[in-house]
């Protein structure tokens, strides 16, 4: 697929001089600005880019160790370190022992070596573990602006999976419920996750939301926030696997993938992620204790230009 041999271009990029990774030109490969970059690498990859720099880095500090040409302070100053005390607790934090004890059985267990890309149609490879998750539908659909009502991580300073734990014990998605005049594609939604703001590679992006669409000028409760989601064309994708993180951890993959095959292109400068939890789809399935849960995706996107 497209989007991991893109992937495998910014991985050979960095290996070409993983002491002084150039971000501006991980950029300009991928056409991505760099902080959502970092987190789709760390989607597809299941580390973080600076994890994987520096992991690599005390790797291959660890081979100069090994062959003992230069001593720890001077390896430490090679590899980027101010001092060798720096240098010791990164080095004993990834491969447990300080660098005077180093040895071949020790750097073969705990060594990070160039990851490398496979491609299949509906699952991918990474480190010999096969991924599975597919597409089951995806179509493109134009928009008009909409309200969406909820919860924000901004607010609550918590994870995905404790926003939603909020959403539901503090009783929003009843208040939600109360407006459900004003629903915009809501007839089979238990509510929306959506994500925004992508500033590094870990954790949420600097906001996330937990609530329902409405239409624009929907009165919003008291305790709650609203955000004005821009109409335009967006991709609409339902992706199926045996469990909710094995769904979220391929679904940037095999949707980028597959707008790609139909002439489409996703939409970075204003991007979001939106999860659209189904009760016929998700909720039903996952209460049935199905083989296959489906989630449902929406992306922006455009059509490429010929």
């Amino acid at each position: 697929m497209e989007v991991l041999n893109q992937t495998q271009k910014v991985i050979d990029l960095l290996e070409e001089d993983i002491k002084n990774v150039d971000y501006s030109k991980i950029a300009k490969l991928t056409g991505i600005p760099i902080g959502l970059y970092q987190r789709i690498f760390t989607y597809i990859c299941n580390i973080s880019l600076s994890s994987y720099v520096r992991r690599r880095r005390l790797t291959l500090s660890a081979e100069m160790l090994l062959r003992k040409e230069e001593s720890i302070t001077q390896v430490a100053m090679e590899w980027g370190y101010e001092n060798s005390s720096a240098f010791t607790r990164a080095f004993k934090e990834q491969f447990t022992v300080p660098p005077a004890c180093i040895t071949r059985e020790i750097y073969l267990k705990h060594a990070t070596f160039p990851l490398s890309m496979t491609n299949r149609d509906t699952y991918y490879v990474l480190e010999g573990k096969r991924v599975m998750a597919d597409i089951k539908r995806l179509e493109y659909e134009e928009t008009e602006d909409v309200l969406l009502i909820g919860i924000s991580s901004r607010d609550y300073k918590v994870t995905t999976k404790e926003l939603w734990g909020i959403f539901w014990e503090q009783g929003f998605d009843k208040v939600l419920h109360e407006l459900r005049d004003n629903y915009i594609g809501m007839e089979d939604c238990i509510g929306l996750g959506y994500m925004t703001d992508f500033a590094d590679d870990t954790g949420l992006g600097k906001t996330y939301i937990v609530g329902k669409y409405f239409k624009v000028g929907t009165p919003i409760p008291k305790g709650m926030m609203g955000k004005i989601i821009k109409g335009g064309t967006i991709a609409k994708a339902q992706i199926a696997a045996k469990s909710l993180d094995e769904i979220i951890n391929n679904a940037y993959i095999l949707i980028a993938s597959m707008v790609q095959k139909n002439g489409y292109s996703l939409l970075y400068d204003d991007f979001y992620w939106l999860e659209f939890y189904t009760v016929s789809r998700f909720c039903e399935r996952l209460e049935q204790g199905a083989d296959e849960l489906i989630l449902d995706f929406h992306m922006p996107c455009m059509k490429q230009k010929i």
